[in-house]
């Protein structure tokens, strides 16, 4: 359809044709099912879009489409550019506003697809990823049988860590630490206290005697120290840590990898 006859459909549905010129538009589209349902389309758009957007009649603004030309150079989003073209040569005589509704349809697809990229590549920070992986609902309890003032202690201990009291409960497990080597769990309770308090030296040296220890679950001990060293920010430490996991196939070690793959 040519230029004339979309603005012709633009004065029709700006109430701008005379009285004889509607009359002859009505005609046209009674026995014209092409030109009826062009019309149609244009009075589609003319209700969605802003009025200087949809107009024919206007110039149209170079400066716009080259803004929205350069959206289309990132090899990001190349094949949707790629779909964009196809579709438009479909169009053996595309009027203007096929041109601009193409333009208008392929820059938010590539603002959503880039917004999307963006969103989703974002890196998590160190202390995320320590706050997600840490899971500290794991350690198992110390509470066993033993001495009442010692059971009593570590009741309460137990207590301040579920509740996120670390420092009411770090002196609590250092002192049954001292005197009970053959638990690892106290030995995990110190040292995420240790982590929580921003004591990383002594959580390190925590972690360092649970692993140089005998102890069943001593390798638990690499697990916690890669994520004792994302939480102090040495991620270089945390990666070694995590490629040792893997490597031995130790305690966590397919969140190790999975870990791993986001510290990179």
């Amino acid at each position: 359809m040519s230029l004339e006859e979309d603005i012709l459909v633009e004065k029709y549905l700006k109430n701008e044709l005379s009285d004889s010129e509607r009359k002859s538009f009505l005609e046209r589209m009674s026995r014209d099912l092409t030109f009826k349902e062009k019309v149609v389309f244009e009075k589609q758009l003319f209700e969605t879009l802003n009025e200087n957007d949809w107009s024919f009649s206007e110039n149209v603004n170079l400066d716009e489409f080259e803004e929205v030309e350069s959206i289309f150079r990132s090899d990001e989003i190349n094949k949707i550019k790629e779909s964009i073209s196809i579709a438009h040569n479909e169009y053996k005589k595309p009027s203007r506003n096929t041109v601009k509704l193409v333009y208008f349809a392929a820059a938010s697809i590539a603002l959503l697809f880039v917004g999307y990229s963006l969103f989703f590549t974002v890196k998590s920070t160190p202390n995320e990823l320590y706050t997600e992986y840490i899971q500290q609902n794991e350690i198992y309890s110390t509470v066993t049988r033993g001495e009442e003032e010692s059971v009593k202690r570590l009741v309460e201990a137990e207590a301040y860590f579920k509740g996120k009291k670390y420092t009411e409960a770090l002196p609590i497990f250092i002192k049954e630490l001292a005197s009970n080597k053959n638990t690892a769990s106290i030995y995990l309770y110190t040292a995420v206290c240790q982590i929580e308090v921003q004591k990383f030296q002594e959580a390190e040296e925590t972690l360092n005697s649970l692993i140089n220890g005998d102890l069943l679950d001593a390798q638990k001990g690499y697990w916690y120290k890669s994520l004792l060293f994302i939480k102090a920010n040495q991620l270089n430490k945390a990666k070694k840590e995590l490629k040792f996991i893997i490597e031995n196939n130790y305690f966590k070690h397919k969140e190790a990898k999975e870990l791993l793959t986001k510290l990179d």
